[in-house]
C-alpha cells in the first residue's frame, strides 16, 4: 500500500497485483484526507469529495463554503464548475461554483422552492434540478430555464444517459424513465426494498438498479425488460460500470467492494479495505486509458489499478468484425454491379462474417493453448469420445477409435496444430478446430466444431441492415468519389492542391435505436483528406493557422461537402430530422512560442465544451488571450468548418442539428497531424 497526501494521480503508472475469483485483492495508492469524503463526484480522471459546508479537490484543498449542509455535489462534465444540493434548517439551495477558483459562485438558484435532487447531462449542456412538483432544465452557461416537465414524485436521485436519450428518477421505492427527448414515461418500476443506486452502461445498452436487500437488477434499454439479476451484494451502496460495459462495482459493505462480471455470474472478486468508510466506488480512466478503481474511505480516496480485468472480447470483436465487414461489402473497383451481387449476399455474407468472427478471434486468443494445462478425461466407450480439458477453457472430445486409446498414455506426446478459437456468451475462448497430433502412434486426430453457432448467430438480427440499403450505400459513395474527383481536378487546375493531396470519401449504415427503443438505421457520410508528409505547409494548415481558407486541402474538401448535399445527397436533409455532425481537428506538438494573435473571426469562447482525444472537457479563446496551446488550434479549426457549413449549407439549419467538435493534439510534429475531418450521421435516415 502506498499512501500519498499530494500528487498528480493522471501522470502515475499505479502496478497492482489481482487474485483469483473470490479472494481479496491488495495494493492501493492512497490519498490521504484530513477530512471524511462524504460524498463524491469525478471530472475525468479527478475526485472531488464533500464534508459539512465544504467542497473538496483531491489534494484536501477546500473549493468552496456553502451555505448550509452540503447534500450532493454534481461535477459539470466538461470540468467548467460544480453544483451543490445544500440544506440549511429546513431550506435548500442549489448554487454553482467555479472548480479552478475557490469560493467562486457561478450562480445561486434563490427562485427554486425545496429542490430535492440534480444532475447534469452527459454533454453539459443542462444542469436538472427537481423540486417537488416539477423538473427544470437550465442552460450551464447562462443558467436559463430551457424547459421544465412535471414529476410524479418527489425525486431524490437522477441519471442520464451517455446519448441524452433517457432520465431516470427515483424517490426511492418508485423508479420512472423518460424518453428525454419527448418528455414522455419509457417504464416504471416499483421496487420492495429502497433503491440505493442506479446507472446506464457506457454504450447505453444496459440499465441497472440496485436496492438496499443486496439485489442487483440489469435491464436492457430498448424494452427495460430484465436481462439478470445478482443478489448477496450485502447493503449495496453503490455502484459503476466499467467503460466496456463488462464489469461492475457494487459497494457491499463498510470495507467491501464487490467486483461482478456482468458476462459471467459465477464470477465475482472483491476489494478490501479495513479502514473502513466506503460509500464510493466508481471506475475511472486516466491519460494513459488505464482503467482505476477509485473509493473514498474515511480518511482517504484510494486508486486501485485494474490491470487484470480481462478485457471484454466480445465487444473488442464486434467492432472489429462490423468494420471489417463494412470494408468487405463494399463494391469493389472496377466490379459491375452483376458480380457484386453475386460476391455479397445474404448467404455470402453470413459466411463472411463466421470465417472474420474465427479469424479475429483467434488471433485475439493468441495460441491459449500453448499455455493451458492439458489433461485427459474420461472414455465413453460407445461414441468413442475422449475428453481433453484444459484449465482456461471448456473441454473438447476427440473421436479415438478404443483400440488406440492406449496411445494417450503421456500427454506430453499430443500436438495441437491449426488451432481456431471462438467465444462464448460468457466472453471466455474455446476451442472450435484443432488438429491433434499423437507423437506415439504419428495419428492425427481431428476436433471440427467450426459449424457451432457463432456469436453472431446468438445476436439479435436487429443488428443486421437489408442488403438493400447496403447496396444504395454503395451507389452513393461512387457518385460521392465522382463528385469529388471533379472537384479534386478543379482545385489542382487552379493550383490549390496537388496529386500530393488525398482526399476520402465513405458512406456507410449503422444500426442504432432511438430513445423508444426502435430500431432505426443511421447513414454516415465521412469526409477527410491527407497530405503527404513535406507538402503540407504548400497545401494545409501552416504551423500556426487554423481559418480554413488557411489550408488548400480543407476548402476542397469542404466543396465536396457542399456540392455533395446542393445535388445527390441533399434528398437526406429533411427539416426537423435529427443530424448530428462530428467535426475533427488535430494540432500537431510543434510547441507554441509566445502568442499567436486571435482576431476573434469566430467570436470568444469561454468554457466551450469541447471533446479532447474522446473525453469530454472545455476549451477558452479570446481575443484578448490569444492562442498559446495547440488544443485551441486544433479547435479554432472545427469552429472554422462549422462556419463553414453554416454559410454554406443553409438547408442544414431546418434539421434537428448537433454539433460535436473533437480535437486532438498529437505527440508527432509536423503537417500531416494538423488534419481536419468531418462526418455527417443522419437518424433514422431511411
Amino acid at each position: 500500500m502506498k499512501r500519498l497526501v499530494l500528487g498528480i494521480v493522471c501522470c502515475m503508472y499505479i502496478p497492482t497485483l489481482f487474485a483469483q475469483s473470490g479472494t481479496e485483492i491488495s495494493d492501493d495508492y492512497v490519498y490521504t484526507q484530513k477530512n471524511t469524503p462524504k460524498g463524491v463526484d469525478n471530472y475525468l480522471f479527478s475526485t472531488y469529495y464533500y464534508n459539512g459546508k465544504k467542497a473538496y479537490n483531491l489534494r484536501g484543498l477546500p473549493l468552496c463554503t456553502a451555505p448550509g449542509e452540503v447534500i450532493d455535489l454534481k461535477i459539470n462534465p466538461s470540468g467548467t464548475s460544480f453544483a451543490l444540493l445544500t440544506h440549511k434548517g429546513s431550506n435548500a439551495l442549489v448554487s454553482v461554483h467555479d472548480l479552478w477558483l475557490n469560493n467562486r459562485t457561478l450562480h445561486e438558484f434563490r427562485e427554486m422552492k425545496n429542490p430535492t435532487a440534480l444532475c447534469y447531462t452527459p454533454d453539459a449542456k443542462n444542469l436538472l434540478i427537481t423540486t417537488p412538483e416539477e423538473l427544470f432544465f437550465f442552460d450551464t452557461r447562462r443558467f436559463s430555464m430551457s424547459d421544465k416537465m412535471d414529476m410524479p414524485f418527489i425525486a431524490s436521485k437522477m441519471t442520464v444517459s451517455g446519448n441524452g436519450y433517457y432520465l431516470a428518477a427515483t424517490d426511492g421505492r418508485r423508479l420512472t424513465v423518460w424518453n428525454l427527448e419527448q418528455k414522455s414515461v419509457r417504464k416504471e418500476f416499483d421496487f420492495d426494498a429502497p433503491i440505493t443506486d442506479m446507472a446506464f452502461s457506457a454504450d447505453n445498452d444496459m440499465f441497472v438498479v440496485l436496492t438496499a436487500d443486496g439485489l442487483l437488477s440489469v435491464y436492457d434499454t430498448q424494452n427495460f425488460l430484465i436481462l439478470q439479476s445478482f443478489d448477496a451484494l450485502g447493503v449495496a451502496g453503490s455502484c459503476s460500470f466499467h467503460p466496456d460495459g463488462k464489469y461492475l462495482s457494487v459497494v457491499t459493505g463498510d470495507t467491501r467492494i464487490a467486483l461482478l462480471n456482468l458476462m459471467d455470474d459465477s464470477n465475482r472478486n472483491y476489494v478490501d479495505n479495513d479502514e473502513g468508510g466506503i460509500s464510493d466506488a466508481r471506475f475511472l480512466r486516466d491519460g494513459k486509458k488505464q482503467i482505476f478503481l477509485a473509493y473514498n474511505t474515511a480518511s482517504s480516496v484510494t486508486y486501485k489499478l485494474m490491470s487484470a480485468l480481462a478485457p471484454n472480447y466480445t465487444k473488442l470483436l464486434a467492432e472489429e468484425l462490423n468494420e471489417r465487414m463494412n470494408d468487405w461489402m463494399k463494391m469493389m473497383p472496377g466490379e459491375t454491379l452483376e458480380e457484386y451481387k453475386l460476391r455479397v449476399n445474404d448467404e455470402t455474407r453470413a459466411e463472411q462474417m463466421r470465417l472474420f468472427e474465427q479469424e479475429i478471434a483467434t488471433r485475439m486468443a493468441d495460441n491459449l493453448i500453448a499455455v493451458s494445462d492439458v489433461s485427459l478425461g474420461n472414455y465413453n466407450t460407445e461414441s468413442n469420445m475422449l475428453e481433453v480439458n484444459f484449465n482456461t477453457m471448456p473441454t473438447i472430445y476427440l473421436n479415438v477409435p478404443v483400440n488406440e486409446v492406449n496411445d494417450f498414455m503421456d500427454i506430453g506426446n499430443l500436438e495441437f496444430r491449426n488451432a481456431k478459437y471462438g467465444l462464448t456468451k460468457q466472453d471466455k475462448f474455446e476451442l472450435i478446430y484443432t488438429e491433434v497430433y499423437n507423437k506415439a502412434s504419428g495419428k492425427t486426430y481431428v476436433f471440427n466444431n467450426l459449424d457451432r453457432q457463432s456469436l453472431t448467430y446468438l445476436q439479435s438480427n436487429d443488428n443486421f441492415v437489408p442488403l438493400e440499403l447496403i447496396q444504395q450505400s454503395n451507389m452513393e459513395e461512387m457518385k460521392l468519389r465522382d463528385i469529388k474527383e471533379k472537384i479534386v481536378d478543379l482545385a489542382k487546375r487552379q493550383n490549390t492542391i496537388s496529386d500530393h493531396t488525398k482526399i476520402s470519401v465513405d458512406a456507410r449504415i449503422v444500426t442504432d435505436q432511438d430513445a423508444n427503443g426502435k430500431k432505426i438505421m443511421n447513414y454516415a457520410i465521412n469526409f477527410a483528406y491527407e497530405v503527404e508528409e513535406g507538402f503540407s505547409i504548400q497545401e494545409d494548415f501552416a504551423p500556426g493557422k487554423y481559418k480554413a481558407d488557411d489550408s488548400g486541402a480543407a476548402r476542397s474538401m469542404l466543396e465536396v461537402i457542399k456540392t455533395a448535399f446542393d445535388t445527390d445527397f441533399k434528398q437526406y436533409v429533411k427539416p426537423g430530422k435529427k443530424l448530428q455532425i462530428r467535426i475533427n481537428g488535430m494540432a500537431d506538438g510543434l510547441p507554441i512560442n509566445g502568442r499567436i494573435a486571435y482576431d476573434s473571426i469566430y467570436g470568444d469562447f469561454v468554457g466551450e465544451p469541447v471533446y479532447k482525444n474522446g473525453d469530454l472537457s472545455n476549451i477558452t479563446v479570446t481575443k484578448d488571450s490569444g492562442i498559446t496551446e495547440n488544443d485551441q488550434l486544433a479547435f479554432l479549426r472545427t469552429v472554422g468548418v462549422r462556419e463553414y457549413i453554416g454559410k454554406n449549407l443553409p438547408a442544414l439549419k431546418e434539421m434537428n442539428t448537433d454539433y460535436r467538435h473533437d480535437i486532438e493534439v498529437t505527440e508527432g510534429k509536423g503537417g500531416k497531424f494538423r488534419r481536419i475531418t468531418v462526418e455527417f450521421i443522419f437518424m433514422d435516415a431511411f
